[in-house]
C-alpha cells in the first residue's frame, strides 16, 4: 500500500503546516541512499583475475640519529592496505586541519579519523570485498609485507599508539562537588598516524619508509572515567 503525504497547500495555518513540513522532510532524509562508494572496485576484481598483482613492503621506525645506527621499530604498528579513497581522504584531511581550531576539535580528531576508516571498511565488506581491506601488524623489526596486491590504485594507513597514564591529581572537597558529575582523564594514547597513496603494478614492489618525522597526523585517544573520589 502506497503512503501519500498529504499536500502543504491542504494543510491548516500555524502548528499543523509547520508539523506536516518536519514530516515531509524527515521521509525525504529517509529516501535519500546512503553515498555511494567511490571506488570501482572492479578494476581490482578485474586484475585478481588476471593474476596482475604486486607487493607492498615497508618498515615503520624511528628516523636513526647516525647513518651507523638502525632506527627504533615501532612495534605494535598496524598497516591497513586499502583500495584508494578520495572520499575517504579528503575526510581524514578535513578532520586534521580542524584539529587546529580547539582542544575538543585536537582531541576528537583521533577517534573521528578510526570511525571513517570503519565505515569505509564495513562498505568493503557490505559489498562482499573484504580480501581488499588488508590488515597487518608489522613485525619485531618494524617491517610489514603485503602479497598478492591487485594492480591498481591504494592507499597504506598505519596506526601506532602508546598509552600515557597520568597521576591521579588531589581534588579537594569543593573540586568534588563541583565536578562530581564530570568524568576525569586518567591517561590517554598517543597515536602516530601514516597514510601514503601508492601504485601497484603487475610483478612490482612498491616500498614504503614510514618514519617519526614524515608521520601524517600525531594525536590523542583520551580515556576517561567517572571522578571515583579521591
Amino acid at each position: 500500500m502506497a503512503v501519500v503525504p498529504r499536500s502543504v497547500a491542504d494543510a491548516p495555518p500555524g502548528r499543523g503546516a509547520g508539523m506536516i513540513r518536519a514530516v515531509l522532510v524527515a521521509v525525504l532524509l529517509v529516501a535519500v541512499p546512503a553515498a555511494a562508494l567511490d571506488v570501482s572496485l572492479d578494476t581490482y576484481r578485474g586484475a585478481q583475475r588476471a593474476g596482475t598483482i604486486g607487493t607492498v613492503t615497508g618498515r615503520v621506525v624511528a628516523e636513526p640519529p647516525t647513518l651507523r645506527t638502525s632506527g627504533r621499530p615501532f612495534t605494535g604498528t598496524t598497516v591497513a592496505l586499502l583500495p584508494r579513497s578520495d572520499a575517504l581522504i579528503a575526510r581524514l584531511e578535513q578532520l586534521k586541519e580542524s584539529s587546529r581550531q580547539s582542544s575538543g576539535s585536537f582531541s576528537g580528531a583521533v577517534p573521528a579519523m578510526q570511525r571513517a576508516r570503519e565505515a569505509y571498511e564495513r562498505q568493503l565488506w557490505e559489498l562482499g570485498a573484504p580480501d581488499l581491506a588488508t590488515t597487518m601488524v608489522v613485525d619485531t623489526d618494524g617491517a610489514f609485507r603485503l602479497e598478492d596486491v591487485p594492480a591498481g590504485a591504494w592507499m597504506a594507513i598505519a596506526w601506532h599508539s602508546s598509552t600515557v597514564d597520568l597521576a591521579a591529581g588531589k581534588v579537594n572537597a569543593k573540586e568534588r562537588k563541583m565536578y562530581r558529575t564530570q568524568p576525569r582523564m586518567q591517561g590517554f594514547q598517543s597515536v602516530t598516524i601514516w597514510i601514503r597513496t601508492v601504485t601497484v603494478g603487475g610483478g612490482e614492489t612498491a616500498t614504503l619508509d614510514l618514519t617519526d618525522r614524515n608521520a601524517w597526523f600525531r594525536g590523542v585517544i583520551e580515556e576517561r572515567r567517572p571522578d571515583a573520589g579521591r
